[in-house]
């Protein structure tokens, strides 16, 4: 089956409660979405506090614990639903709980309806290095809902529009082009905007379940998918003060394409477009960390091999090239950026 098939795409919660209803299910919830949203399923609910700070052994304990405590057995479902953070946890207490037990989301952010709940990765972090613990896990389903949308604040929506960018920048430089002038004249989701934000979503969606499916546990082709998320990590590391997930790719993005540039992999016109797209949409495309505070993240990245990085990089507008680069060679090339 391919991972597209396991997700759903809805504009209301209606058919939930059918999908749901032979299961036996604990839903793992961010508590601010339980607040805001309600969701009065008739199942157990074990509570999480969303953010990085969360996704750590720790919660991952209290998680088990709770888990224990209402009589989940290996035939239960768990239901996560909140953003990223939520998403990650989820489907890597699913691996472990009892050998591994089915899991489902319910993604309710714009990222991590388009990234953070695709793909099959799950993590948490460990003494602040990013996902450094983590399985590959496919879900029974993703829900996928534009009615969480509505809700979403602006700097978060616009995170989820890092992430889409990435996609596109990846893979078609008109649907690039698409979302960069949907984002920049449009902040939040609105009844009129929907239907073109669940058209990219959509596309954006497919076209990293296509790049997933050809190399799942990422041994090679899927590596693509890390633009920006070297430097991004090396940015959430330092601790760069109020960079969410997705200005940090923003960031990394913008400078994964000046060191391209510099190795005559695309042009300063190239730079220029990507860095000015990401500025029109309301992203950051700089920060003043240190490049050895960056670096004392990217040695440990779970990505190195020996002294190397596979390094993504774009070329054009749809288009990225993978260079395995000493981690000693990308820190020179890094300085100045």
């Amino acid at each position: 089956m391919k991972f597209a098939d396991h997700i759903l795409f809805r504009n209301s919660l209606t058919e939930l409660k059918s999908i749901l209803q032979d299961e036996k299910v604990f839903v793992i919830i961010d508590r601010k979405v339980e607040a805001l949203y309600g969701f009065e399923f008739p199942y157990r609910k074990v509570y999480v506090d969303a953010g990085e700070d969360s996704k750590n052994l720790e919660t991952v304990s209290n998680i088990v614990s709770e888990l224990l405590k209402l009589g989940a057995d290996r035939n239960c479902l768990l239901l996560g639903i909140g953003g990223g953070t939520v998403t990650d946890i989820t489907g890597f207490v699913a691996a472990i709980y009892k050998r591994g037990v089915r899991y489902a989301l319910i993604p309710t952010s714009l990222l991590a309806m388009v990234d953070a709940a695709i793909g099959g990765k799950t993590g948490i972090n460990f003494n602040s290095y990013k996902n450094i613990l983590g399985v590959f896990n496919t879900p029974e389903f993703v829900y996928d809902c534009s009615y969480f949308l509505k809700t979403l604040p602006e700097r978060e929506f616009l995170c989820g529009a890092a992430e889409m960018l990435k996609i596109f920048l990846i893979t078609s430089g008109a649907q690039f082009r698409r979302t960069v002038k949907f984002f920049a004249e449009n902040k939040q989701f609105t009844f009129d905007n929907q239907e073109e934000l669940e058209s990219l979503v959509l596309k954006a969606v497919k076209a990293k379940c296509k790049i997933v499916d050809a190399d799942f546990k990422e041994k090679g082709s899927r590596r693509v998918l890390n633009l920006g998320h070297t430097f991004a990590h090396g940015i959430e590391h330092a601790g760069v003060e109020g960079i969410s997930h997705g200005e940090a790719v923003s960031i990394g993005t913008v400078m994964a394409a000046k060191i391209a540039c510099r190795l005559d992999y695309c042009s300063e016109r190239l730079v220029k477009q990507i860095t000015s797209s990401f500025e029109k949409v309301g992203l950051p495309t700089s920060t003043d960390v240190n490049v050895n505070l960056l670096f004392e993240a990217i040695e440990k990245d779970k990505k190195r091999e020996d002294d190397t990085i596979h390094f993504v990089m774009p070329t054009s507008l749809g288009s990225v090239r993978v260079e395995q680069i000493s981690i000693t060679h990308l820190k020179g090339l890094a300085q100045g950026l």
